[in-house]
């Protein structure tokens, strides 16, 4: 259920709490490191994932990361936060309207559970 002010905000300011949250996980966890570049030894124990990193609004020991930030048909994996590895910062994305997304590379260790979900119209 949302709340007003999570009705009231908008794309810019959604995406400033989300890049905060994700600096939290990544200041909190000091596994985790900001970069440009990956690193090769995580391909051999990690898969990369790529999306808009959001918070999960009921388990902040799970990270939500939409594939597409401005389809209508929202495609997204939930991965546990101590599942993570590395996450690098691939920076802002905009859509033809003007919305903006920000975009990381999440590095999951391999063997982890994940959970891939799709919002279809049932015809």
């Amino acid at each position: 259920m949302e709340t007003k002010n999570s009705i009231n905000k908008t794309n810019g300011e959604q995406d400033a709490i989300d890049r905060q949250y994700i600096q939290k996980l990544i200041s909190m966890h000091n596994s985790y490191q900001l970069e440009k570049y990956s690193h090769i030894s995580l391909k051999d124990s990690h898969s990369p994932f790529e999306g808009t990193p959001k918070k999960h609004p009921n388990d902040d020991n799970i990270i939500i990361l939409l594939l597409n930030p401005f389809s209508k048909r929202k495609k997204f994996y939930e991965f546990p936060i101590n599942s993570i590895g590395g996450i690098e910062d691939l920076g802002t994305i905009s859509s033809e309207n003007g919305e903006t997304a920000y975009i990381t590379k999440i590095w999951v260790k391999k063997g982890m559970p994940g959970l891939m979900a799709e919002s279809f119209i049932v015809e």
